[in-house]
């Protein structure tokens, strides 16, 4: 038996440090008016199997007590404190030049919203806006 093994999408949702959707939504509510939502999605080229890792990395890039919860996709939502979306371009762009770094840029894109009082409608407009985005770019609005 070979001692590798196949990282399975169950195993995103086991990485050290990710919080729950559940936590990252009850967290995003105590958030202030200052807060904001940075989705990071990875493009469909790269195989479930090393989504793990970029999420990993995402969570390595975050800054303190930003909490990241993670879908079986690999998605990631990261809750942006304080700062607004201003802060979370700001966090993105962190990410793609830490990515730059080891030429993975180009495999996520990122998006950011407002909480507006509504932690999970932020994350599904983020998700949206990222998929708008071009290859290591966040989209803000649309």
């Amino acid at each position: 038996m070979s001692p590798w093994h196949v990282v399975n999408s169950d195993a995103l949702f086991l990485l050290p440090w990710a919080v729950t959707r559940a936590e990252f939504l009850a967290t995003a509510r105590d958030t202030g008016s200052d807060g904001a939502c940075l989705v990071f999605v990875i493009s469909d080229e790269i195989p479930p199997g090393a989504r793990a890792g970029y999420a990993q990395l995402i969570i390595a890039y975050a800054r303190a007590n930003e909490p990241v919860t993670i879908d079986r996709e690999g998605t990631s939502a990261l809750l942006i404190t304080e700062g607004g979306v201003e802060a979370g371009a700001t966090v993105a762009d962190r990410v793609f030049g830490l990515l730059r770094r080891i030429s993975l840029e180009t495999t996520i894109r990122a998006g950011v919203a407002t909480l507006d009082g509504d932690p999970e409608a932020a994350i599904v407009t983020a998700r949206r806006r990222a998929g708008l985005a071009g290859p290591a770019s966040a989209v803000l609005e649309g």
